[in-house]
């Protein structure tokens, strides 16, 4: 699977440069779109201690974006994906996100990945106009119409998340009575996981935390922290790669918790990669909510599409593969949306109005309106089993708002199916 990665730097004369940060978006040829062709974007980590699992999304969604071309594209125009490494670093974010704009022209942004890489650009992009979808990380001040009219999340904010989380600890008779300690990754990720532990009411006995990199050494000091504390219970809001250390570190160290791990940072395929045989017995047990259909369930239409569409390419089947493929088949139906006379505006408002409409293998209901761009509103809470396949425990959702207050309360939702061959 090859893929157009941006690279090098680009010179732009001042004068240049104000005219274009000063232009007004949405005009009759907006960038990145001919009759033929849209010119989409995104900045990931490809390398660096960030790469693992996240990697692989640019790629699924370039297969499914394949796919959609070698069917006639939307509206005639084929979809052409741009990827920038940036590392997880926000100053290579920045630099990427200024060639794809002035160097590749695009008509969008798609999928860019991380909060504090992310929040780095995010500005710049809502002051130009540019349609901003799917931003790839749970980091709640996404949303916020208002402030950033053009962006749209996707999965459900990490304060949606904690807010489930601290449901379901209180639900369950196993795990209510235990004693609760908290470890997360420092900035607005953890910030957030508080943020809706507290809306929830959860208490922990002991709080830890890690800094973006440090996942690469072992976790130590803050597995003797949560040991001495005496913690019966670790919920754990970290990315997968720091997921590895932390259950290998407490392997070491005799510590044996229950765990419950956040969405994005619990792969197994990514485990398997740093803990080898261990991580079956290692994740075994560990509860994690899910916003998809159960990524084995192959009666599931979605999930058995996409997975022909990830074999036909020669992927991996893993959650980032199936996410990646499962984004850019919303987003393929919100460019059809947009008609074909497609511009920012058009995009813009058929996000708004019409994503009610939109199919995807989520298990739980999407919100997007002009009011709000939550986004995914929740998640079933899940276990791992002995094939390291998720077991849905829930027969209903919880879902909640990004809000600093209120709790997170059950309901059942019911997807629409997939349109026929999974085409927008």
């Amino acid at each position: 699977m090859r893929f157009k990665i941006a690279t090098g730097t680009v010179a732009l004369g001042t004068a240049a440069a104000l005219a274009f940060a000063t232009a007004i978006p949405a005009q009759a040829a907006d960038p990145g779109v001919t009759s033929n062709k849209i010119v989409i974007g995104t900045t990931t980590p490809l390398t660096g201690p960030a790469a693992p699992g996240y990697k692989d999304i640019p790629v699924a969604a370039k297969a499914y974006f394949d796919y959609v071309n070698a069917n006639g594209g939307i509206n005639g125009r084929k979809i052409d994906l741009r990827v920038f490494d940036d590392q997880y670093n926000p100053a290579l974010t920045k630099k990427g996100t200024s060639q794809l704009i002035l160097r590749d022209k695009i008509f969008a942004m798609y999928g860019a990945l991380g909060t504090p890489t992310h929040s780095a650009v995010v500005q710049d992009l809502n002051r130009r106009g540019i349609p901003d979808l799917f931003v790839n990380t749970g980091g709640a001040s996404f949303d916020n119409p208002k402030k950033y009219p053009m962006t749209f999340p996707y999965f459900p904010s990490y304060i949606v998340e904690s807010k489930v989380m601290g449901y379901y600890m209180n639900a369950d008779p196993a795990l209510k009575n235990k004693t609760k300690c908290l470890f997360y990754q420092d900035g607005e990720f953890g910030d957030n996981a508080k943020v809706g532990f507290n809306a929830a009411g959860t208490k922990f006995a002991a709080t830890t935390s890690y800094f973006s990199g440090q996942q690469v050494a072992p976790f130590s000091a803050q597995i003797s922290k949560l040991k001495s504390a005496g913690c019966e219970l670790v919920v754990f809001f970290g990315v997968t790669s720091a997921t590895a250390q932390l259950l290998g570190t407490a392997a070491k160290s005799g510590f044996a918790p229950t765990w419950m791990i956040t969405s994005v940072g619990s792969d197994p395929s990514v485990l398997k990669g740093t803990l080898g045989a261990a991580a079956g017995p290692l994740l075994k047990g560990v509860y994690t909510p899910s916003f998809l259909a159960p990524a084995q369930d192959t009666k599931n239409p979605f999930v058995s599409q996409m997975q022909v569409i990830a074999k036909r390419a020669g992927l991996e089947w893993n959650f980032y593969t199936y996410y990646g493929i499962n984004t850019a088949y919303v987003v393929a139906q919100a460019l059809k949306a947009a008609g074909k006379n497609l511009t920012r505006k058009g995009l813009v408002n058929a996000l708004q109005t019409q994503s009610k409409n939109f199919r995807s293998a989520a298990s739980v209901p999407m919100i997007i309106s002009s009011r709000s761009h939550q986004g995914l509103t929740g998640y079933w809470m899940g276990q791992y089993n002995s094939n390291l396949d998720i077991d849905r425990l829930t027969k209903y959702i919880m879902v909640a708002t990004s809000s600093s207050s209120g709790a997170a309360k059950t309901t059942n939702y019911t997807p629409m199916s997939p349109t026929k061959k999974l085409l927008p």
